[in-house]
């Protein structure tokens, strides 16, 4: 079936970047946009009246838990002060006893609700690392059910967090556990890539660099080239991960991922906040970005999660600046890229000291044509002709906006 959509402001794309299209249209059969431009004359099957609404390529969710970051308010303990820049280990590290009692129906309701929380901002493309757990078939099946679009797969380390009864955190060792881990990843990646009518997409998601041995993360590269699948890591998530790791290995994260081979432009890194120069370290020593930009390597930023935290990136320009592809993913709680889209934005004027910092069209780009390129994707995250037709269409009108000059 053929449809336009009557804008509205249309966001298209000219080739090379963006543009906007003031009452533009879009056209597309099925799953292909066939036209995007001023108007078009030829008949159409159905038409969706977007006057007054912002057209535009359904957004790229690079960072996403469905599962556990659903209940973190809940869990979190503002006593765990020791927990200090932390992240997930706040809240995400049970006791023994605790982890044994997880029910598989409480974690299918908080992921089903994260999917669609995250699909009504906008989001038709999201990474979800780990998602499928334990029974992959119903995790598939729900994604179908939903209609997102899902790059995902089964994460896995070498190590379990759990904590004492009086709060102290505990590394659980196993090397068989990483190893195993990564098969089970593989095998999901070979048999469902491709399903949900093509919506899945499958990646390989070890970890962190402080819970993976380096070992485990070469066999996760090597694994990756043989099965043609992008690698996604936790990397320079927290304090505790930098120190460990400069303990270990006497160099920074991002400095053991590429003294080990791991870099390269089939990766992303997850969160990647803590390099060398960030003024939480004090270690003003190396050149982390320099690494990650001559590797070719992704980032995807979540703001919210630390600007919860007192943190924040510092900074997107730089990263940009330096040559870096970036993404935006929403991680925690609410799922909402469009106010992530913001505290990016404002974040990195903080960072930058800087009202002209942070610009609306880098953030933008950063969940289109950033997470497009994080996939390995040249048809999502445009509309132009042939581009996939995933398309959000946003109401301009309602009274939370107020007038509109530039939507983006």
């Amino acid at each position: 079936m053929k449809t336009l959509i009557q804008g509205g402001y249309v966001v298209g794309f000219d080739g090379k970047e963006h543009e906007i299209i003031k009452d533009g249209v879009v056209v597309f059969e099925n799953d292909r946009v066939l036209f995007v431009g001023k108007s078009y004359v030829d008949p159409v099957d159905k038409k969706i009246d977007a006057r007054g609404c912002l057209v535009s390529p359904g957004f790229i969710d690079t960072h996403f838990h469905s599962g556990i970051n659903a209940s973190d308010y809940l869990l979190n303990d503002a006593n765990k002060l020791d927990y200090f820049a932390s992240n997930y280990l706040a809240h995400g590290a049970p006791t023994r006893e605790g982890a044994k009692h997880a029910h598989l129906k409480d974690v299918d309701i908080g992921q089903r609700f994260s999917l669609i929380h995250v699909l009504k901002s906008g989001v038709t493309t999201t990474l979800e690392i780990g998602g499928p757990g334990a029974e992959p078939e119903r995790y598939v099946a729900m994604v179908d059910a939903v209609g997102i679009r899902c790059y995902t797969g089964p994460s896995y380390k070498n190590v379990n967090f759990f904590q004492d009864r009086e709060g102290r955190l505990e590394y659980d060792w196993d090397d068989a556990r990483g190893s195993e881990g990564l098969k089970r990843a593989v095998a999901f990646a070979k048999n469902f890539n491709g399903a949900c009518s093509g919506r899945m997409g499958t990646m390989l998601f070890p970890g962190h660099v402080d819970t993976c041995t380096p070992e485990l993360l070469k066999e996760t590269r090597k694994a990756a080239k043989d099965i043609g699948a992008r690698v996604q890591i936790h990397a320079t998530i927290n304090l505790f991960e930098f120190h460990t790791v400069m303990q270990r290995h006497r160099c920074t994260p991002i400095e053991l991922l590429q003294k080990i081979g791991f870099l390269d432009p089939e990766v992303s890194l997850s969160h990647c906040i803590f390099i060398s120069g960030h003024s939480w370290l004090s270690y003003p020593y190396g050149d982390d970005l320099k690494i990650i930009a001559d590797s070719g390597a992704s980032v995807a930023y979540s703001p919210l999660k630390y600007l919860k935290l007192g943190i924040v990136m510092e900074s997107f320009d730089k990263y940009l600046r330096s040559g870096i592809n970036m993404g935006i993913g929403t991680d925690t709680f609410p799922k909402d890229i469009i106010s992530d889209m913001r505290y990016a934005s404002l974040a990195s004027r903080v960072a930058e000291k800087s009202f002209t910092a942070g610009h609306p069209r880098d953030v933008f780009n950063a969940v289109t044509l950033g997470g497009a390129k994080l996939v390995g994707r040249d048809d999502l995250g445009r509309l132009q002709k042939g581009a996939k037709a995933d398309i959000a269409i946003i109401n301009l009108k309602d009274i939370a906006f107020g007038a509109v000059h530039d939507p983006i």
